[in-house]
């Protein structure tokens, strides 16, 4: 849980950069293009944190590395959780909802919508989003964090591989 907690730390400072980013992309596309290679890159850095782990601790399993991804991504996502929460409590003053508003208003995301739910009833979605509040969003944020984590911590994981041990031909070779 120590190894986690500290792993957690700089990968849950990217993903709330990278939320951050997502939140201001609609505006600028560079932020949205950047909030797309900081998720990258943390999957990336969780690997080699993993791998790293590995190293120093030779003889733990793979399940062992799993388990760890995965507290990991629990323990960032937590920690994203976080400032996601001072984000709509102290900077957002309604600017999400007001963008999902504005899009739901738009011809083109009318008709997708009609086109994948034909029963549905747009008026009624746009009051359910008008009428949420930071409670409902954060919850909504933490179950997606939540689902996240596995797949994540999966794709971080499976690459890494046990230490190297010398063969017994290198071995003879070394103590030569």
């Amino acid at each position: 849980m120590d190894a986690a907690g500290w792993m957690a730390l700089p990968l849950g400072l990217i993903w709330s950069a990278s939320f951050l980013c997502t939140m201001y992309g609609t505006e600028r596309p560079f932020l949205s293009m950047l909030s797309t290679a900081l998720g990258i890159i943390s999957i990336y850095m969780l690997y080699k944190q993993l791998t790293n782990y590995r190293r120093s601790y030779p003889s733990v399993s793979w399940l062992h590395i799993l388990r760890l991804s995965f507290v990991t991504c629990l323990l960032a996502g937590l920690l994203t959780d976080a400032a996601q929460y001072l984000y709509f409590l102290l900077f957002d003053n309604g600017r999400l909802l007001s963008l999902l508003g504005n899009a739901l208003q738009s011809e083109e995301y009318r008709q997708a919508w009609q086109q994948m739910f034909p029963d549905a009833n747009l008026k009624e979605v746009q009051n359910l989003i008008q009428s949420m509040t930071i409670r409902d969003i954060m919850m909504q944020l933490a179950l997606y964090n939540v689902l996240l984590a596995f797949p994540i911590s999966l794709v971080a994981a499976l690459p890494v591989r046990s230490a190297r041990t010398p063969s017994g031909e290198e071995r003879s070779k070394n103590e030569s």
